[in-house]
C-alpha cells in the first residue's frame, strides 16, 4: 500500500471519531434545551391553573357579596311585611321575598360549587407543583451533568484535532483537497476497502483490470461509481497479521 494511502486510511478512521465526538456536542445541549423546554411548559401550565384558582377565588368573592347583599334585601322585605296593611300588597310582598329567597339559594349553591372547583384546582395546582420541583431538580442534575461531559469531550477533541493534524502532514495537498471533497459528498467515508473486486463503500464491483491495478499498489485509485478512494483490504489484512506475529 502506498505510504499516503495508509495515511488517508489512518485520517478517515480518526476522522470517525471525532465526528463522533462533535456530534455529541451537539446533541448534549440540544437534550439539556428539550429538559428546558419542558420545565417552561409546566411552568405556563402552572401559571394557567394559578390564575384560574385566582379566577375562581374572585368570583367566589362576588357570589357571597351578592348573597350577603340579597340577605340583606330579603331582611329589610321582612321587615317591611310587619307594617303593611292591605292583604294584596301583604301577598306581593310575600312572593317578592320568596322570589329574592329562590334567587339567593341559587347563589349560594353556586358558592358551593366554586368551593369544590377551588378545591380541585388546588389539588391539582399541588401536583403541578410537584411536576415542575422535579423537573427542576433534572434540568439543575442534567446541566452539571452536560457541563463535565461537554468539558471532557472538549478536551478529547482537542487531543484528535492535534492527532489528526499530524496525520495530514504524511498527505499532499492535492490528494488531501480529494480526500475532503469526497468525505464531504459521502457521509464522512472517502476511503473504501475492496475485497474480491467489490468496493465496500458502494457494494458494487470495480473492473477486474482495476482490481489488478489496485492489488499492485503503485497508484492511488477511485471507485468508478461512487467516487471513493480505494484500497485493497486483503493487503491490509496481511500487514496487520505481519505486524501483529512481529511484536509476539
Amino acid at each position: 500500500m502506498l505510504p499516503e494511502l495508509k495515511w488517508l486510511v489512518d485520517l478517515q478512521e480518526l476522522d470517525k471519531i471525532i465526528r463522533g465526538v462533535t456530534q455529541d456536542l451537539e446533541r448534549l445541549p440540544e437534550e439539556l434545551q428539550a429538559a428546558n423546554t419542558v420545565l417552561e411548559e409546566l411552568q405556563g401550565e402552572r401559571e394557567a391553573q394559578a390564575q384560574e384558582l385566582e379566577s375562581l377565588q374572585k368570583q367566589r368573592a362576588e357570589t357571597e357579596k351578592e348573597v350577603a347583599e340579597m340577605e340583606e334585601g330579603i331582611k329589610t322585605s321582612r321587615q317591611r311585611l310587619m307594617e303593611i296593611k292591605s292583604n294584596i300588597e301583604y301577598k306581593a310582598m310575600l312572593k317578592e321575598i320568596a322570589f329574592k329567597e329562590d334567587q339567593r339559594d341559587h347563589k349560594e349553591t353556586r358558592v358551593l360549587e366554586l368551593l369544590e372547583l377551588m378545591e380541585a384546582q388546588k389539588q391539582s395546582l399541588a401536583e403541578q407543583d410537584q411536576r415542575l420541583q422535579e423537573q427542576q431538580e433534572l434540568v439543575a442534575s442534567r446541566s452539571k451533568e452536560v457541563e463535565t461531559q461537554v468539558g471532557k469531550l472538549q478536551a478529547e477533541l482537542a487531543i484528535l484535532e492535534k492527532q489528526r493534524k499530524e496525520l495530514r502532514k504524511g498527505v499532499s495537498a492535492p490528494l488531501l483537497k480529494r480526500y475532503e471533497f469526497i468525505r464531504q459528498r459521502r457521509n464522512g467515508t472517502a476511503i473504501s476497502p475492496v475485497h474480491e473486486g467489490v468496493c465496500f463503500g458502494c457494494h458494487m464491483n470495480i473492473l477486474p483490470q482495476q482490481f489488478i491495478d489496485l492489488q499492485k499498489g503503485e497508484e492511488i485509485l477511485q471507485c468508478p461509481h461512487c467516487q471513493r478512494i480505494l484500497y485493497w483490504q486483503d493487503e491490509v489484512e496481511v500487514l496487520e497479521g505481519d505486524l501483529s506475529r512481529g511484536a509476539s
